[in-house]
């Protein structure tokens, strides 16, 4: 067997685990001196390249495991690991999957606050990782007219996401991370029952997040979707969570300037062309 074809075999056992096909790979393995033979061997690279992707997984799913519990989140993850083998030279990619798979596996698509859990860690993890860019201050908004204010469209940081959560999901993750390195979270607004909005971002190259009222996650859906400033002031007016005044929208989009939401400002002519741009 050539040395690439033992290197292709061996790595394909670690990805795979072990099966009938681990033959001529063991074949060539010798025994060690100590006496342990070349099934042991393999055994001992497969089992610890298994473990390794469990700690990644269980490194970013803290509030996951504390939800679940020891026992539940090792079976969890041991399934994943045999239902979606590592295909990426970067953990990160692996890791990521978690909640993708919770979402189709029988067991745990029922689950909400175990898919909340994941979905709003995963949300982390990507925006830990999302791309550089500056934010904007408030004071971009002074380049532009008051006349120019109704068509104000906003661009977001990449890692920005809006998440609808199971009630409870940030306090549990809050105390799940109590005893580790403190999150850049700021002030939480009252949980609404039944569902609990979430916005998480990157700012100063940490992961952060915060809950929403329900008022606030539409404007700012609407806003990340490119609407323009004035039709989100006409769509808060009527929404089903009731009337949101200019002042409190005004106060909305000072926040995700100073949170560090914002990398861009620009106008949207009638024609939905632009003009006089404000970015990073």
């Amino acid at each position: 067997m050539k040395l690439a074809d033992f290197q292709s075999r061996f790595q394909a056992s670690l990805l795979g685990g072990a099966s009938d096909a681990d033959g001529p790979l063991i074949e060539k393995i010798k025994s060690s001196p100590r006496g342990a033979t070349p099934e042991t061997l393999l055994g001992v690279y497969q089992s610890g390249y298994r473990a390794r992707l469990a700690d990644f997984v269980s490194e970013d799913h803290p509030g996951l495991r504390a939800l679940l519990g020891d026992e539940d989140f090792d079976a969890l993850v041991d399934a994943y690991i045999n239902a979606c083998p590592a295909r990426h030279p970067n953990a990160r990619w692996f890791t990521t999957g978690l909640s993708d798979f919770m979402r189709e596996d029988q067991r745990w698509r029922d689950d909400v606050h175990a898919l909340s859990m994941a979905r709003f860690e995963r949300a982390m993890t990507d925006a830990f990782d999302s791309a550089d860019e500056t934010p904007l201050s408030v004071q971009a908004l002074a380049d532009f007219s008051p006349q120019d204010w109704p068509r104000l469209v906003f661009a977001f940081h990449p890692g920005v996401a809006l998440l609808e959560l199971a009630p409870g999901a940030l306090a549990a993750y809050a105390a799940a991370v109590s005893e580790e390195e403190e999150e850049p979270a700021t002030e939480d607004a009252p949980a609404p029952e039944g569902v609990e909005y979430v916005a998480v971002w990157r700012v100063d190259h940490e992961s952060a997040y915060r809950r929403l009222e329900a008022d606030e996650y539409v404007a700012l859906c609407e806003a990340r979707a490119g609407r323009a400033f004035g039709d989100i002031c006409q769509m808060a007016a009527f929404q089903q969570s009731g009337e949101m005044s200019p002042e409190r929208l005004a106060q909305c989009l000072t926040g995700w300037f100073e949170g560090g939401m914002i990398v861009g400002v620009r106008v949207e002519d009638e024609d939905h062309s632009s003009k006089t741009p404000s970015s990073a």
